[in-house]
C-alpha cells in the first residue's frame, strides 16, 4: 500500500464532526479520541479558502458512512454533489497509486450515482470496491460495500440476489466482529422485508440491530433504527408502541443535533396521534417537523406537512392557524415559480376562507388564482365558479363584474388582506386603460 494514502473529500467541515458525533455519541472535534488513534489515512476538508487535514481511521470512514446511507433524507442535489467529491476523490487516489483510497472513493461514487437512478453504472463500481477490498482483508470496507450493492439489487427486483448479498455480508460482520457493521446491515435488511411484506423477518432484524446500537453507543444509528422500528409498529397498528419508539428516537435526535432524523420523527409521531385522531397532541409535532424541513431546503416535505396540518387545524375549526400553513405551502410554490400549483393553493386556500366567512378574502384568493393561471395558459374555469358561487350579499369590496379584474386593480386590494404573504406579482399580460 501507498505510503502516502489519501483520501480525498472536499466537504464542509461542520458536516463531518457532526457525522462522528451522531453516530459514535461523543464529542467530535479535531482533538476527540475518535480521531486520536487515526493511522491510516487522512481527509482533507475545504471551507471557503481554508484547508484543514485530519487523520482518518477505518473506523471513523465506517462512522462516516454511517450517516451517508440515510439516504431517503438526502436531495438530488445533495447526490450531485457528493458524486463530485468522490469523482475528483477517486482520480486523486489512483494519481497515488493508493488501492484502499481508490476502494473507499469508489464506494462513495458508487453510493452517489445509486441514489441518482445509475444503478448499472453503480453496481460496477461497487464491485470494483468490493474486489480491492475483499483483496487487502478489508472485511469491514466488504460489508460496506456487499449492503449497497444488496439494496442496489432489490431496487433492480433482484429479490433472491438482495437478500444472498445481505447474508453474506451478515455472515462477515459477524466472523469479524464487526458490530457497527452488522448493525447496519441488519436495518438494510429489515428494509429489504419490510418491502417484502415479510413484516416478522422485518421487526427482527430491526429489533437486533436496535440492541447492537443500543449496546456499542451508537446513537445516531439508534435513532434511525428504532424510527424505523416505530414506522413498522404503527403499519401494524400497534400505535402505543409505535408512540414510545418514536419518543425515544427524537428524543435522541434531538439530543445529537441529528436534524434530519428528528424531523422524521416528529413527522411520524404526529400522523401516530393523528391516525388516532389525537389531535391536539399531533399538530404542534407536525408544525415543528414542517418548519425545521423547511430550514433543511426539504421543501417539498414541508409542503406535505403543511398540507395535513390545513386539514387538521380546518377539522378543528381554527381558520388562523389552518389560513397560516395555506400561506406557507404558497409560498413555497412562489418561491419555486410553480404557478399551476400556486393556482390550485390559492383556491384550497379560498375555499377555506369561505368556510371561515371571510368572503372578502376568499374572492380575491379565486381571483388571483385565475390571473395565475392565465399566466400559465390553464384553464381557469374552476377559480371562476367558485368566485360565482360567493353570496352576493356577502361581497363588499367591489361589484362583481367583471369578474377577473385587471392586474394593477387586483394589486391594489392585496394589501387589505389579513394574510399579507399573498403578495403577489402577478402579471397576465393586459394593461389597465
Amino acid at each position: 500500500m501507498s505510503s502516502h494514502r489519501c483520501l480525498v473529500l472536499v466537504i464542509p467541515v461542520t458536516t463531518y464532526w457532526e457525522s462522528v458525533l451522531m453516530v459514535s455519541g461523543e464529542s467530535a472535534g479535531p482533538n476527540s479520541s475518535a480521531l486520536a488513534t487515526a493511522q491510516s489515512s487522512a481527509l482533507l476538508f475545504v471551507l471557503g479558502s481554508e484547508s484543514v487535514r485530519v487523520p482518518l481511521s477505518r473506523r471513523t470512514v465506517i462512522l462516516l458512512r454511517s450517516i451517508l446511507k440515510r439516504d431517503r433524507k438526502l436531495t438530488i442535489e445533495d447526490s450531485v454533489k457528493l458524486r463530485a467529491i468522490a469523482t475528483t476523490s477517486l482520480e486523486h487516489c489512483r494519481t497515488l497509486n493508493d488501492a484502499l483510497g481508490i476502494a473507499e472513493a469508489s464506494y462513495y461514487l458508487g453510493w452517489s450515482m445509486s441514489m441518482l437512478g445509475e444503478l448499472d453504472e453503480a453496481l460496477q463500481i461497487l464491485h470494483e470496491s468490493l474486489g480491492i477490498r475483499r483483496a487487502h482483508g478489508d472485511d469491514a470496507g466488504v460489508v460496506q460495500c456487499l449492503e449497497r450493492i444488496g439494496n442496489i439489487q432489490m431496487a433492480k427486483g433482484q429479490r433472491q440476489e438482495a437478500l444472498s448479498t445481505m447474508d453474506e455480508a451478515m455472515a462477515i460482520a459477524s466472523r469479524s466482529g464487526d458490530r457497527l457493521g452488522l448493525a447496519n446491515v441488519l436495518h438494510a435488511l429489515g428494509g429489504i422485508h419490510h418491502e417484502l411484506s415479510d413484516f416478522v423477518k422485518a421487526a427482527d432484524a430491526l429489533s437486533e440491530a436496535i440492541t447492537i446500537t443500543r449496546n456499542v453507543g451508537c446513537e445516531g444509528e439508534l435513532s434511525t433504527n428504532l424510527y424505523d422500528m416505530g414506522h413498522l409498529k404503527m403499519q401494524w397498528g400497534e400505535h402505543r408502541e409505535a408512540e414510545q419508539l418514536l419518543q425515544e428516537s427524537i428524543s435522541i435526535a434531538r439530543r445529537i443535533g441529528g436534524r434530519l432524523m428528528l424531523a422524521a420523527g416528529l413527522d411520524y409521531l404526529g400522523e401516530c396521534f393523528r391516525r388516532q385522531s389525537k389531535l391536539k397532541e399531533a399538530a404542534p409535532l407536525l408544525e415543528e417537523a414542517c418548519l425545521l424541513y423547511h430550514e433543511l431546503s426539504h421543501q417539498a416535505l414541508s409542503s406535505n406537512i403543511a398540507c395535513t396540518l390545513v386539514g387538521l387545524r380546518s377539522s378543528q375549526g381554527d381558520w388562523d392557524s389552518a389560513v397560516r400553513w395555506h400561506d406557507h405551502i404558497i409560498a413555497l410554490c412562489r418561491g419555486q415559480k410553480n404557478l399551476s400549483t400556486m393556482a390550485v393553493h390559492l383556491i384550497w386556500k379560498g375555499r377555506t376562507l369561505v368556510k371561515a366567512r371571510r368572503y372578502d378574502e376568499a374572492a380575491l384568493h379565486f381571483e388571483a388564482a385565475i390571473a395565475a393561471n392565465v399566466e400559465n395558459r390553464n384553464s381557469w374555469d374552476r377559480g371562476l365558479k367558485l368566485l360565482c358561487a360567493i353570496p352576493r350579499m356577502a361581497m363588499h369590496w367591489e361589484r362583481r363584474s367583471p369578474l377577473l379584474c385587471d392586474v394593477k386593480k387586483l394589486q391594489r386590494r392585496q394589501p387589505q388582506l389579513v394574510t399579507p404573504s399573498l403578495k403577489l406579482s402577478i402579471s397576465i399580460g393586459h394593461r389597465e386603460s
